[in-house]
């Protein structure tokens, strides 16, 4: 297990006219490489708003699983044209959460260093949606 420092920028699209939302943390993680996945784990703070939530990325060549577990708790799967739903569970209630991964790029080096890029589009309760990218640096 390797001690790594991640840094992650999410960009959400918050409205009809475009307007943007940007979040960036830098944060310490630990991380794990074996048979063909990187498994990184970290602790959230009150920047994303899930301050006590501990994250879990599971990355593939083709894909990521990101699994939040915590006062906000959910299961997103990142590949390429794939379209699910998932539970989204908050102090507030429990939503679902449509998603669709538009791009997935995965350029990270054998040793787990370098970047992860995603883009997808996401509706909350069937209603409102948003379309979101998502940049994560190990360093």
């Amino acid at each position: 297990m390797d001690n790594v420092r991640l840094k992650i920028t999410t960009l959400q699209t918050v409205d009809e006219a475009g307007n943007e939302d940007v979040i960036e943390l830098v944060t310490d993680a630990t991380l794990e490489n074996s048979d063909g996945c990187i498994t990184v784990n970290y602790d959230e703070s009150h920047i994303t708003e899930s301050k006590g939530s501990r994250t879990r990325l599971k990355i593939y060549k083709d894909k990521m699983i990101m699994t939040k577990i915590g006062a906000n708790s959910s299961k997103m799967e990142f590949k390429e044209n794939l379209n699910l739903s998932n539970l989204y569970t908050t102090p507030y209630g429990t939503f679902d959460l449509d998603f669709t991964t538009v791009i997935y790029k995965n350029a990270l080096d054998e040793q787990g260093r370098g970047e992860v890029y995603v883009e997808y589009r996401i509706i909350f309760g069937g209603a409102e949606e948003s379309y979101n990218k998502l940049k994560i640096d190990i360093i």
